[in-house]
């Protein structure tokens, strides 16, 4: 009895059948692996003597380039330079050990796993040593040697190891043999059986392979030299019951015996000292994996989980060294990822990472300063909280507790829904007010910011910001600027905002906002709205029809949410200016206090079009129409389009939701949530105290940026953007989270949009008048910087407490969308020759190309001579025989 994962990245580990057994080793999808990991492999050595065309039937399959394209993609940069470093073999040896971790994978030492409920509140069965029961099998792995079959045949030819051994196969690589055999309880543990068994055969033991639950990628099926079917029965009660509670605990390590350090297998055992070996009997020696740091004891837990069992899995593959030059930089990544998981305990961090050899190594070298690492480590950690609202481990910390949990980080630490949602409902509303006490220390330096907050919460500040910023920018719309994505195209100011709050939450402060700030748009629109309802009246004359009066190319912007597609189509072709030569299309402008007045629209024909251009209007990208009736306009036109919404969050869940999260809309929108009224009254307003100056102020500043043109001097802030973004870029690739890549992607658009007006505002001074237009040049400062980088963490933050929950669903869904696509033929006969010994007779054919009767195998040896790949050995000791003459490849 042993267990099996048909894919050890997702699947559970449970009991193997004999048919479930064969299954996985007679799969297409198995051989096809395989066949093309070792194809690969014999390339890459080939390309050492025959140069680069050796790989290039690899590297032009179009699996290779699938595999090479994702990871041209990775999203740290870091990954991605190293990857493109690459040579073509190395890239093509990444290949195929991706394809050997995708093979079905057998645990033959444990039958069983026990069921823990997963955070779904399913049983799910993980491959971990907290959970597994043996069965008294051992797993011997001897890989690395230039012909397995030669093995084999000394292994066949040893009558007592045979007695106990279950099962032969060819490892995936070819190169290697995987022998499972019965535990002798009287030798030891696992380890100790491995030690005894491969000296037995002249070999040594692979110490990293004492892990009881260690996985075995499945062979082919004519890759299996040997199987006695009595495996899928076989069970030793005894050293179940004398073993399975230390490997409980991680005491895997060998009781009575140990492995050779030397260089090679001198047939020699190494047994431990008395002592060592009763203190091992009786505590079990050392910790899961292959890294030699010191347990902490099984005090030091993190959500009941050995914590050096993670941080030696981190670190498996290799330790930090002196000469990779990496020591003291490794330990700031763990202190940063230990502070994370451990509630920022410096102490506790200290002690832990100061426990690591490596660290211990440069503490003695250079008197390492390890306490100052942590401390680097937390301001790292607040740094990332800043702007995160859950920042993660590293990837790298990550991968390692589902290895050794079963469980991802986020399974781990999930909370039930409601405190999941109270927690981030508490935490929004904390923000909101650092954010407005954030607002409020700019005033000074902008004071149309202090006019347009006064009266007032500050947790509603960031509310104002946006919504007058939003207005603002569309006085602005004769004005652009250059973005450090295609540089050579001149972006306007768009805005697509969202405020949503509760019902009576002075969401109507916005509308407030918009009135005032929105002067100058309406006034100029009053011509164009007159002449269109002249014509309206007139069409009902019949004189005024004989006469076919044409209707009126007047400028109409300010469009309500219920305006007919036809209107708005024609009405953004008309809204254009030219100004010193350079044609112009203005901003159309929509506010509606009701975000449910446009989603119910949507059902209808008057909006139904509109949801296109919602999303188009972000980047102002091309759209058209070309009807038949004659009242349609048939033409071409950038979607310039700014709109403004108040709703409720039952509303914004019916303008984006997981049906169409996928649309892109949401990382187009600005969504700012308003504070809860906390049972507070407002403040009671006399009608003596109207600000009157307050509102002439901000309507003089609205007529000074309607008539501002000209592109922005903005290209200090967008390079700064450029590496504000680059930095939680790298956060988001040491998170592993698709969702934050996600939703950071268009923040930099947003932080330039929202501030521009009060930026140029505040140096207004450096204007002068040109005609009917202002223009002027300045340089940005880090007064400007600072009103920006701060709307970009807003933004960045509010996208994450509105859609993060449905963007980490929708990536979860797309990446378990796996489909397996295409198959390949290999040749059989490539293999079965390169499994004959050197020097080899008609049986040894026969079993290596799994012939069952003579004819077959004197073909295939004629053939062979024939295409002088073997030879008849007609003299000395092996006369009758045939020996290889070259190995082949695919």
């Amino acid at each position: 009895m042993f267990t099996f994962q048909e894919n050890t990245h997702f699947s559970q580990a449970l009991p193997c059948t004999k048919e479930a057994f064969w299954e996985q080793v007679k799969k297409q999808t198995t051989a096809w692996r395989i066949n093309a990991r070792r194809a690969i492999l014999a390339a890459v050595e080939a390309s050492k003597t025959e140069g680069a065309p050796a790989l290039q039937s690899w590297l032009s399959s179009s699996e290779y380039q699938k595999f090479d394209l994702k990871r041209q993609n990775l999203k740290k940069k870091s990954a991605k330079e190293a990857w493109a470093k690459k040579t073509d073999a190395e890239k093509l040896k990444a290949y195929a050990q991706d394809l050997k971790e995708n093979l079905p994978a057998f645990i033959f030492s444990c039958y069983q796993f026990d069921a823990t409920e997963s955070a779904k509140g399913q049983p799910f069965c993980h491959r971990r040593l907290k959970d597994c029961h043996l069965n008294g099998l051992v797993m011997l792995d001897i890989d690395h040697v230039e012909n397995p079959m030669q093995i084999w045949w000394q292994l066949r030819d040893n009558a007592e190891l045979m007695t106990r051994t279950k099962l032969v196969y060819i490892t995936s690589s070819g190169n290697g043999l995987r022998i499972i055999f019965t535990a002798d309880s009287s030798l030891g543990n696992l380890a100790d059986n491995q030690i005894v068994f491969a000296n037995a055969m002249g070999q040594k033991a692979d110490a990293s392979c004492i892990d009881a639950t260690r996985n075995s990628f499945s062979p082919k099926e004519e890759d299996i030299l040997f199987i006695d079917e009595t495996i899928f029965d076989y069970y030793d009660e005894d050293f179940d019951k004398m073993f399975t509670d230390a490997y409980r605990d991680e005491k895997t390590q060998p009781i009575n015996y140990r492995f050779d350090t030397d260089d090679r297998a001198d047939g020699s055992i190494h047994s431990k000292p008395a002592a060592v070996s009763n203190k091992a009997a009786q505590e079990g020696a050392g910790t899961v994996g292959s890294v030699d740091d010191q347990p902490l004891g099984d005090g030091v837990k993190w959500r009941g989980y050995n914590l050096q069992a993670i941080i030696n899995q981190r670190y498996a593959d290799k330790l930090p060294c002196k000469d990779d030059s990496n020591r003291h930089a490794e330990s700031l990544k763990l202190a940063t990822d230990l502070m994370l998981m451990l509630d920022g305990d410096k102490k506790l961090v200290q002690t832990i990472v100061e426990r690591q050899s490596w660290v211990q190594e440069i503490i003695e070298e250079r008197d390492e300063d390890v306490a100052q690492t942590v401390e680097s480590a937390a301001k790292q950690l607040a740094k990332k909280e800043e702007t995160t609202s859950k920042p993660y481990p590293s990837k790298a910390m990550q991968a390692a507790i589902q290895a050794v949990t079963g469980l991802t980080y986020r399974e781990l630490i999930s909370e039930s829904a409601a405190e999941s949602s109270e927690t981030a409902r508490t935490s929004i509303e904390k923000k909101l007010q650092q954010w407005g006490e954030e607002i409020e220390g700019m005033f000074d330096d902008f004071p149309l910011l202090r006019d347009v907050c006064e009266g007032l919460k500050k947790s509603q500040y960031p509310a104002a910001l946006f919504v007058a910023g939003g207005v603002m920018m569309t006085l602005m719309t004769r004005t652009w600027y250059r973005f450090y994505h295609r540089p050579q195209q001149e972006r306007r100011l768009n805005c697509s905002l969202f405020i949503i709050g509760h019902p009576a939450s002075n969401k109507s402060m916005a509308d407030d906002i918009y009135e005032v700030l929105s002067t100058p748009i309406a006034a100029a629109d009053k011509a164009g709205l007159a002449a269109l309802n002249r014509y309206k009246q007139d069409t009902k004359k019949k004189a005024a029809n004989k006469e076919g009066k044409d209707k009126p190319q007047g400028i109409i912007r300010i469009h309500p949410a219920r305006t007919s597609n036809g209107q708005l189509i024609q009405d953004m072709l008309n809204a254009k200016e030219t100004i010193e030569g350079k044609e112009i299309q203005l901003h159309l402008f929509t506010f509606d206090t009701e975000l449910d007045n446009s989603t119910t629209l949507q059902q209808g024909g008057s909006w139904i079009n509109k949801q296109s251009m919602e999303l188009k209007a972000f980047h102002n990208e091309k759209d058209g129409q070309m009807y038949q009736n004659s009242d349609s306009p048939v033409d071409e036109f950038r979607v310039t389009w700014n709109f403004i919404y108040t709703g409720t969050p039952i509303a914004l869940k019916r303008k984006v939701n997981e049906r169409n999260f996928g649309s892109g809309l949401s990382t187009r929108l600005a969504v700012i949530p308003m504070p809860k009224t906390n049972f507070e009254m407002i403040g009671f307003e006399d009608k003596t105290a109207i600000d009157w100056q307050r509102l002439d102020r901000m309507k003089t500043w609205a007529y000074r940026l309607d008539s501002r043109f000209g592109e922005l001097p903005f290209w200090g802030i967008v390079k700064k953007l450029y590496d504000w973004t680059k930095d939680r870029m790298e956060d988001c690739a040491d998170d592993n989270s698709e969702a934050n890549e996600l939703m950071l992607k268009r923040v930099a658009y947003h932080a330039i949009n929202y501030s521009a007006p009060f930026i140029d505002a505040r140096h207004w001074d450096k204007m002068k008048q040109k005609g009917s237009y202002w223009v002027g040049e300045y340089e940005t400062d880090e007064t400007d910087w600072k009103l920006c980088e701060l709307i970009a963490r807003i933004q960045y933050a509010t996208q994450q407490h509105f859609f993060g929950v449905i963007a980490e669903k929708y990536f979860d869904d797309m990446n378990n969308d796996v489909q397996f696509t295409g198959k390949r033929h290999q040749q059989r006969s490539v293999d079965g020759y390169n499994r004959l010994p050197d020097v080899f007779t008609r049986e040894d054919v026969m079993k290596c190309f799994n012939y069952d009767n003579d004819s077959s195998v004197n073909t295939k040896i004629s053939r062979m001579m024939n295409s002088h790949q073997i030879e008849k050995i007609e003299n000395g000791v092996d006369k009758g025989k045939y020996q290889k003459l070259k190995k082949l490849s695919i």
